[in-house]
Formats: structure tokens, C-alpha cells, sequence
């Protein structure tokens, strides 16, 4: 535990908490707010882009700045979101975290399929590769892409893994992968058994190294390149 970790209170409001919120929102958007937009004539991964920035990352983000305000004054905000500048240990444990996802999920997506359960989320199944005058489409994700994986990594290892770390010590990432996994729960058992390398890897890279922008690069390693090759129809 760091030097400003220390200085912190125990007593904080439960974190795990906006993991709950969070799932709440997910879920809501997922199985309200995208049918009802599919309704309309909005294909589901548009409806989920347009619906996930204001009411899920946008409500995360809002509320990990109002705990950020509840803690006393940082000397230096970096230090306090664990944004100093990867050290080139931490970009090899990096690769190799990121090798382990790539290999990890490919061994979940592949006992998916044994198991018959659906890999992807429900918005993205059947999703048509976006050519031609759907290209746009893909023009809107380079738009969703970075708030939700800055949004969840600001919020999820930058605010809440360093305050859980204090209550919990080197347990802390167990507990923000759990959560974290509830926090996707609405995807399905299928999506999330394929996340499990990932929810397991990005936490405890993130605090092993004390970096919040290896959480970032390996979140967005994965799921950038993913959604690429689904959208082009070059995965299943």
C-alpha cells in the first residue's frame, strides 16, 4: 500500500456498491431501453451505443468524480488515478497479460460453444459486418469506444481499486473482478464466462503494477480488435 493510500480513512461509502448501480443501469438498457429503440427500427448495436454513453458510462463517471471529491485533496491527481507513465517492466507484464487474455478467451469462447451458451451480448448477436453504407455504423463505436473502456478503467481501478485496497490489502482485485463481473452480468452467462480471463486479469494486473493505464491497454487490446472482426465479419 502506497504512501497515499495510507493517509486515506477505512471508513469510505461501500464501493461495491457503484458496481451495483452500475449492473442495475446495464441491465435496464440492455432489456429495456434497446428493445424499445429496436422497436422503432434501430438496429440493437446502435441502440446500445447510443443508450450505454448517457446512461451507463455517463452516470459511472459522474459518480466516480463525486467520490473522488468526498476524499481529501491529492498532491497530485495522477499519483492519486495511478496514471504515471508505464515503466517498461510494466508494458512487458502488459504483453503478457495481454497474451494470457487473448488465450484465456479464446479457451472460454471455445468451451462456450461445447456448452452451447451464447457468446455474445444480446445486442451484438446476429450483428450483419458493417460495409458500405453501414460503415457509419463503425464511426459511432470509434465515438463509444473510448468513454466506455476510459470510463470503466478511470472509475473502476483508478477511483474504487486503490480505496478497496485499503479495506482489503493484496485481496483487494478478487473482490473488484467479482464486481466487476456483476457489473456485466446482463450479458449473459455465455459473454461472461468468455470475460473471465479478462476480469480476473485486468484487476490484478492493474494492481500488482499499480497502473491504471495497463488496465486501460489491456481492456482496450481485446475488446478493440474483437469488436473490428465482428464488425467486419471476420469472426463468428
Amino acid at each position: 500500500m502506497n504512501a497515499v493510500t495510507k493517509r486515506w480513512p477505512a471508513r469510505t461509502m461501500p464501493d461495491g456498491a457503484l458496481f451495483l448501480v452500475g449492473s442495475l443501469l446495464t441491465f435496464a438498457v440492455v432489456y429495456a431501453g434497446v428493445p424499445a429503440l429496436t422497436a422503432v427500427g434501430i438496429e440493437p448495436m446502435v441502440a446500445w451505443m447510443l443508450l450505454a454513453i448517457p446512461c451507463i458510462f455517463a452516470p459511472i463517471i459522474a459518480a466516480g468524480l463525486a467520490v473522488l471529491r468526498s476524499e481529501p485533496r491529492p498532491a497530485s491527481w495522477v499519483v492519486r488515478l495511478r496514471l504515471q507513465r508505464p515503466t517498461r517492466q510494466d508494458l512487458g507484464w502488459g504483453l503478457l497479460a495481454l497474451v494470457a487474455l487473448v488465450l484465456g478467451s479464446g479457451l472460454m469462447f471455445a468451451l462456450c460453444v461445447a456448452l452451447g451458451l451464447e457468446s455474445s451480448p444480446p445486442f451484438s448477436r446476429n450483428l450483419q459486418p458493417l460495409t458500405g453504407d453501414r460503415l457509419w455504423v463503425l464511426g459511432l463505436w470509434v465515438v463509444y469506444w473510448p468513454i466506455n473502456i476510459l470510463g470503466e478503467e478511470l472509475v473502476w481501478r483508478g477511483v474504487l481499486l486503490p480505496r478497496m485496497e485499503v479495506r482489503y490489502g493484496a485481496q483487494a482485485w478478487q473482490l473488484n473482478a467479482v464486481l466487476w463481473g456483476l457489473f456485466h452480468l446482463a450479458f449473459g452467462p455465455g459473454n461472461l464466462l468468455v470475460l473471465i480471463p479478462t476480469l480476473v486479469l485486468v484487476p490484478l494486473i492493474s494492481q500488482r503494477r499499480q497502473s491504471t493505464w495497463l488496465a486501460v491497454l489491456l481492456h482496450a487490446g481485446l475488446s478493440g480488435p474483437g469488436f473490428v472482426a465482428l464488425a467486419l465479419g471476420l469472426a463468428p
